[in-house]
């Protein structure tokens, strides 16, 4: 039986990706969990596998076209089972596809021939913020008059609202008059009235013309990070609760584990313990172990814990499922499994998605206090400092020892300050006392 490969979502968040390359061609024999393609995202470039056996018998989507979540992007079936209900007129193969000015696949007259149907989804959008239209590039170029509705591609989408740009003022170079990425990036590099950057309040700063600058192309992952952190800091009411940990019995535990030489064992970081101690902590404190999600709020019965991870554009959050159910040497093994796939772009699509808080820890670059911002979809992040020698009291005396600190940013929809201070203190108190980690 033939079935559709299609776009996987990571993240509720998520509404498109592209084809990086395929791994496979039309006529090769897949079996289930080949990897058959690799696929750029908003976060991460990851693999895609399939998840039934068959023959590769029509690949719909070229590398660099962008597809939304759950279109098709291939057909997998028997050798000679008819496909035409799995490829209609938006899932036209490959070479159907013409590349536009800004790289972007725009439909060719055989992909529009039904109802206009398009390779990528166009969305009808009001107009937003006045700009200035751009040059006509070409005479086949329209622009729509202010007011109306316009057709306009993704990622012309994306930029418009992260420009401040109206799109009923910019004139579309795609077929019929579709405004396009480039289409966007002409008016912005114009410097008229839509050359602007949005602030946090809302305001825009026009672009001074006597200051040296250049655009710069914004990857997928940064317009990610700079939409969803935007959404987070301006809709999710934070409150921060800081704390200073005690960190002599953890670091000589960890010390005597890693000097046991055992094969069977990983080499523990103090990521490690933390990730532990915030399983344990939300299993005890279910209040934190929630999010206010389609309206409203939802508590969770699994420690889902998202790990930050630095990558050479940004950073990525894989989610640890299920922590509270693993031992500590397996949740040590999966920490260090998801971040080494991760700075190598080989993430799952499940890995992706379904964390309920995240744990971001920038000790290692030096750092020894910080506030991190709650990722929509999840009801709080931990921020990690280094483990520093300071003055300390122990029993009367001063000495040195290691401390660390931490803060713990909550959405304030979840739960309240009292009820937070009690979950991290806990939290501290499962870390100056570690063998509770281990058990």
């Amino acid at each position: 039986m033939a079935f559709q490969v299609t776009m996987p979502q990571m993240g509720y968040d998520m509404t498109e990706g592209s084809i990086n390359r395929w791994l496979v061609a039309e006529g090769d024999q897949v079996e289930r969990g080949d990897i058959i393609a690799s696929i750029a995202t908003e976060k991460a470039d990851i693999d895609i596998e399939a998840y039934a056996s068959g023959i590769m018998r029509k690949i719909l989507v070229a590398p660099g076209i962008t597809v939304p979540v759950g279109g098709a992007i291939a057909v997998i079936g028997d050798p000679d089972e008819p496909l035409d209900d799995l490829t209609g007129p938006a899932a036209e193969p490959a070479a159907e596809a013409a590349p536009s000015g800004d790289g972007e696949a725009e439909p060719t007259a055989r992909a529009r021939a039904d109802e206009g149907a398009e390779a990528a989804p166009v969305e009808e959008l009001p107009a937003a913020v006045s700009a200035e239209p751009a040059p006509a590039a070409a005479p086949t170029t329209s622009v729509v008059t202010p007011g109306t509705r316009v057709k306009a591609s993704p990622l012309a989408r994306t930029r418009a609202r992260e420009l401040g740009i109206e799109l009923s003022r910019v004139h579309g170079t795609g077929p019929d008059g579709r405004v396009t990425g480039e289409d966007v990036e002409a008016v912005a590099r114009s410097g008229g009235v839509a050359a602007v950057a949005s602030t946090p309040t809302g305001s825009v700063v026009p672009i001074d013309p006597t200051d040296p600058s250049e655009p710069v192309k914004v990857s997928r992952m940064r317009e990610a990070i700079a939409r969803r952190m935007t959404e987070a800091n301006s809709t999710i009411p934070h409150f921060y609760l800081s704390t200073e940990v005690d960190m002599e019995k953890l670091m000589r535990l960890r010390q005597e584990l890693n000097d046991l030489g055992d094969p069977g064992l990983p080499r523990f970081s103090v990521t490690d313990f933390i990730v532990r101690a915030m399983a344990l902590t939300l299993q005890r404190y279910q209040q934190l172990n929630a999010a206010y999600v389609g309206g409203g709020l939802r508590r969770f019965f699994s420690s889902n814990i998202a790990l930050a991870v630095a990558v050479p554009d940004g950073l990525v959050a894989p989610t640890l499922r299920s922590c509270e159910s693993l031992t500590f040497a397996e949740l040590a093994r999966r920490a260090h499994d998801l971040a080494l796939r991760a700075k190598s772009n080989r993430l799952r699509p499940e890995e992706m998605a379904g964390a309920h808080t995240a744990i971001s820890n920038l000790g290692m670059f030096g750092i020894s206090q910080f506030g991190a911002i709650v990722t929509p979809g999840q009801g709080s992040v931990l921020a990690v400092g280094q483990v520093r020698q300071v003055p300390v009291a122990r029993d009367g005396q001063l000495a040195v020892g290691p401390v660390m600190e931490m803060t713990l940013s909550i959405d304030h929809r979840v739960t309240d300050g009292a009820q937070g201070a009690e979950a991290l203190g806990y939290l501290r108190w499962c870390l100056e006392h570690p063998t509770a980690c281990l058990v």
